[in-house]
């Protein structure tokens, strides 16, 4: 109970579920790279606009709500077909150049968390042996 409640209390929750949306993002953003040539292929994507309004507002529910009253686990991921780009004479909306920068933004975001999250744990972990950092 007592380390449940230290764990989904401080950022760890969110930094979870943004590992969750940039490696769900990231195999989309393969999936279109993988299909670059097959005819009427639409793009897929996460709406990472979209992701930071629903966990913006969930932070914003849980500080006005009791200490693990609110959770982070039940935040869906609608995918996206992006329409932006040309359309192809095959039918397909891709874009080599778009695709290979959402691909290094999102690692550079899934890096980030990882590395917050990494923190985190140390920091509890030196608070549990009783060492100050």
């Amino acid at each position: 109970m007592f380390l449940d409640r230290l764990l989904n209390q401080d950022q760890m929750p969110v930094l979870e579920r943004m590992l969750q949306f940039t490696s769900a993002r990231h195999r989309l953003i393969a999936e279109n790279i993988v299909n670059l040539d097959t005819p009427n292929y639409r793009q897929k994507d996460l709406s990472l606009a979209r992701f930071q309004k629903l966990i913006r507002d969930r932070i914003d529910l849980r500080d006005r709500s009791a200490p693990g009253a609110v959770g982070f686990d039940d935040l869906s991921d609608d995918i996206d077909h992006p329409t932006a780009g040309i359309l192809f004479h095959d039918g397909n909306n891709r874009s080599v150049e778009q695709l290979m920068t959402d691909q290094a933004r999102n690692a550079l975001m899934h890096n980030l968390a990882i590395e917050l999250l990494r923190k985190q744990y140390a920091t509890m972990e030196m608070a549990l042996k009783e060492r100050v950092g």
